[in-house]
């Protein structure tokens, strides 16, 4: 009888706060998105020689995700502000599986002369499969979280790459050590299958869910979460505003074009895309190369490798966390939001470029994965991007925003594996790569400080005076 009853309280906290399982199901699409991202990487080394493949070869390969990422982000926004995050999301894990799939067949003996080229188109799907993962997440955060717990929640879904990275990465160097580089593809594919069928059965919005308790659905109101799934249609104006409740997410009858216009020409807006450009070309680098400059550069095996990057992994998915319950502490402390959001980001970029460069001095891998730990514990603390989108974007248009600043900062994507694999190339060996990311950081830290200025919701986006 006691079990039963503890089984039963036990089950009472998850109904009562539902706002925690919607955020594990985003969690959970982001872990295995960031799992087939990685997947190449790790796979890189066994791979390369087996395809012959040099290190500009493999930048091409890695940024090719990156290019479709971009171009679909505002087709994918759009797309989910018109069906919502559900399909949207289960559809596009689903098509993800299907990628890894085509990526294991390239290593079919009969299909090894076109392996680059079945391997580059697998990544340009990916891209687009994953493309909605933007604007959904930001929708979620908004819809979900009121305003006081919104900082610990979107730092604990940035986190959410590290964490996958810290258990998929060893488990997939085992595959390649032991299967074959093409296993480990197989087993990506049947954790993508697995993440779609979970999420297209168990998530719903505040608004879907049947089972949403009284008290949730007033914590959320009254702490200014944006109440409802996307609409189509602009929330009617002619009611006086009610501070009780929040307002309706949801896209205005503006075209796209000034839409993008409106936002552009907002210095914070500008200020958050380039500084979050810089911060996610930190962890292109570590999704892309990181276990190649442990083999390249340390002489590591693959085995070795992918045990050690689990300990970065794990820093990071700490300093995410972290970051999520300072920042938001700072924020019932100061009531200041520009306190709150941007002095995780000058703690956590300052200790990124101490790690990066502290490792131009060692090839000890001891000291390396010391260093690179605090590196990445300092980039997770900065990372508030989806905190920042739910705080920041315009109340009618948290889809769009959450996709046009995805796409941006994912130019890093297509730009830094590239770079690092020119870099390494010309100089042979990964110096003035760890200068490079050290760089993004302090670009960062001054995007903070001198351009984005006092942090507020933007303005809803307005149509055209006809």
């Amino acid at each position: 009888m006691r079990r039963l009853k503890w089984y039963q309280a036990a089950l009472w906290q998850i109904q009562a706060r539902r706002r925690f399982v919607a955020l594990g199901l985003i969690c959970m699409t982001l872990g295995i998105a960031s799992a087939e991202r990685s997947g190449l990487a790790v796979a890189a080394p066994e791979l390369s020689v087996a395809l012959n493949l040099g290190p500009s070869d493999l930048g091409w390969l890695f940024s090719a995700f990156s290019w479709t990422y971009v171009v679909a982000q505002i087709p994918a926004g759009l797309l989910v502000e018109r069906f919502g995050v559900r399909p949207i999301i289960g559809s596009g894990l689903a098509i993800s599986a299907l990628c890894s799939l085509l990526m294991a067949l390239a290593g079919a003996p009969q299909l090894l002369t076109y392996a680059w080229g079945l391997i580059l188109i697998a990544r340009l799907l990916l891209g687009v499969s994953q493309s909605p993962l933007g604007g959904s997440s930001g929708m979620v955060l908004a819809t979900w979280f009121p305003k006081q717990e919104r900082g610990v929640a979107g730092a604990i879904y940035a986190s959410m790459p590290y964490f996958a990275i810290a258990i998929f990465n060893p488990l997939l160097a085992w595959v390649v050590n032991h299967l074959g580089w093409a296993m480990s593809f197989v087993v990506l594919a049947l954790l993508g299958m697995t993440g779609s069928a979970i999420w297209s059965s168990v998530f719903r919005t505040p608004q879907q869910h049947k089972r949403l308790s009284a008290k949730e659905r007033r914590l959320l109101i009254s702490g200014g979460a944006l109440w409802g799934a996307p609409k189509t249609e602009r929330a009617p104006t002619s009611s006086p505003p009610n501070e009780d409740v929040p307002p309706t997410p949801g896209s205005n009858t503006n075209s796209l074009v000034n839409d993008l216009r409106q936002l552009f020409s907002q210095r914070l807006f500008k200020g958050v895309v380039v500084a979050q450009y810089a911060i996610a070309s930190i962890t292109w680098f570590f999704l892309a190369w990181f276990p190649a400059y442990l083999v390249l550069d340390l002489g590591l095996s693959l085995a070795e490798a992918g045990a050690l990057s689990a300990f970065p992994a794990i820093g990071g998915f700490i300093g995410g966390t972290v970051a999520g319950v300072f920042s938001d502490r700072l924020l019932r402390r100061t009531h200041s939001l520009s306190i709150a959001r941007k002095t995780p980001v000058y703690v956590g970029m300052s200790l990124v470029i101490v790690g990066f460069l502290a490792c131009l001095f060692t090839r000890d891998p001891t000291w390396v994965a010391i260093f690179m730990t605090i590196a990445f514990f300092g980039k997770s603390v900065g990372t508030m991007i989806w905190t920042l989108v739910s705080d920041l974007a315009p109340a009618n248009r948290v889809g769009l925003t959450g996709s046009v600043v995805n796409a941006f900062t994912n130019l890093s994507g297509i730009i830094t594996p590239v770079l690092v694999g020119y870099a390494v190339a010309l100089y042979g060996n990964f110096d003035l790569a760890l200068w490079l990311v050290a760089g993004h950081a302090a670009l960062a830290i001054a995007m903070n400080h001198w351009v984005m200025g006092h942090l507020q919701r933007m303005p809803d986006l307005q149509s055209p005076n006809p």
